[in-house]
């Protein structure tokens, strides 16, 4: 369809300024959608295609942090770190990008421009709407546990300066990966402190509420897809810092419980005040929107992530009245990460399965795995020989479940490839 616009390849000489391009091309690309947490079997298919496309051959090895392109032809080798990851708005615009490359319907130079652009790009939200969706966020989070009136307005008071220190803090180095765990900490002491010497039920959760932005549900989910694929070295990478990031976050939790000496009757699992059963049915959504402010997603996603948080919630909730919450949650998860693939597959305009399935692990997976199992195995009895029971139940769950919709979600497209052939 597009073979007029298509650049003729070059019979360049080796080293040859076109050659170069294209390496430059491909090299930013593969950074590129390695910051739209793309899982690496992925972006080496989507780089194929555009080599194929312009009629290079360029080979390509991708890790979680870095992308390595060789033009044997040419002699030439580009080495590129991948840095943070992108924003939703970001993740939209790479992936329009990315579909006019993979028909070669730019110039290399100009989808290198193209590609840069995107990396430099201002949010488009400004702080204060994004901090607006960051207190929904936490508010969507307190209503899905219905957490009193009170705890509500503490857990949206605390995310205020908790969204602050995230957008304009611009730390690097071992001070950037202490973030977690302090923020964490200094949320949680903040909460418990408050539930000793007020009336706040449910602290636990609570504490967790206004760092939710710092759970790795990317990397986490992009790990799990690369291991089911057989890519063990980013997969495992991946899956490491992940695992490390809730394991600081759990750490600083249960550190600041422990500080305040919070008893067994402070910690309870539920709030003994609860909001009425009805705001459930707000709690999704709020959380969606949320998020959509906060990660600046495009607004044509936004039906997208509200109907995908709201329905995976619902179907959680369903199943945890025939099994356990923590299988519960893994399946949930499970089938909102195939039917993201099912959606982009066949909506029109191919809705980004990160932007439509990010949201949705967010809100599950701090409530069915990580912080409320992980802080009541500590304090409950203050030892940490328990922790591995309601935890690791949980991430098995999810884990299992995702893997399986990985292993679906391409049959399905490619089925779908087929009968439109």
């Amino acid at each position: 369809m597009h073979g007029d616009a298509r650049p003729e390849p070059a019979a360049t000489e080796p080293g040859g300024s076109q050659a170069l391009g294209m390496l430059e091309l491909i090299t930013a690309a593969g950074k590129a959608l390695n910051r739209c947490s793309y899982p690496v079997p992925r972006i080496t298919k989507v780089i194929n295609e555009i080599c194929d496309a312009y009629g290079y051959e360029i080979t390509t090895e991708v890790f979680a942090t870095y992308v390595i392109a060789v033009d044997r032809n040419a002699g030439q080798v580009e080495v590129a770190n991948t840095g943070d990851t992108y924003r939703f708005d970001q993740i939209a615009d790479t992936e329009d990008l990315i579909h006019r490359l993979r028909n070669a319907e730019l110039a290399p130079e100009d989808g290198v421009r193209g590609l840069q652009a995107i990396a430099d790009s201002a949010p488009p939200n400004r702080p204060l709407v994004r901090i607006i969706g960051y207190v929904l966020m936490a508010l969507g989070f307190a209503l899905c546990f219905r957490m009193s009136w009170a705890a509500s307005l503490t857990a949206v008071l605390i995310a205020v300066p908790a969204a602050a220190v995230l957008l304009w803090s611009n730390l690097q180095g071992t001070l950037a990966a202490l973030m977690p765990f302090l923020l964490t900490f200094i949320s949680a002491l903040g909460i418990t402190l408050w539930a000793v010497h007020g009336d706040i039920g449910d602290p636990v959760r609570l504490a967790v509420i206004p760092v939710l932005a710092l759970i790795p549900g990317a990397a986490l989910t992009t790990a799990i897809i690369e291991i089911t694929t057989a890519d063990m070295i980013a997969g495992s990478t991946r899956l490491i810092y992940a695992l490390m990031v809730l394991m600081s976050m759990a750490f600083g939790l249960a550190l600041a419980i422990d500080l305040v000496g919070l008893s067994n009757n402070d910690l309870q699992d539920l709030t003994p005040t609860q909001a009425p059963v009805w705001v459930l049915w707000f709690a999704a959504p709020v959380f969606a929107l949320g998020n959509s402010l906060y990660t600046c997603t495009p607004l044509r996603f936004w039906g997208w992530v509200v109907t995908f948080a709201f329905g995976t919630y619902s179907l959680s909730l369903g199943l945890q009245k025939v099994m356990l919450p923590a299988f519960a949650g893994g399946i949930a998860i499970g089938v909102a990460l195939l039917a993201a693939w099912v959606v982009n597959a066949y909506a029109k305009g191919h809705p980004s399965v990160l932007v439509m399935f990010l949201p949705t692990f967010w809100l599950l997976v701090p409530g069915s795995m990580g912080f409320v199992a992980v802080s009541g195995a500590i304090t409950e009895d203050r030892q940490l020989d328990s922790l591995g029971n309601n935890a690791a139940l949980s991430l098995m769950s999810i884990a299992m479940c995702m893997m399986i919709a990985s292993v679906l979600a391409p049959y399905v497209a490619r089925r779908r490839k087929a009968r439109a052939d």
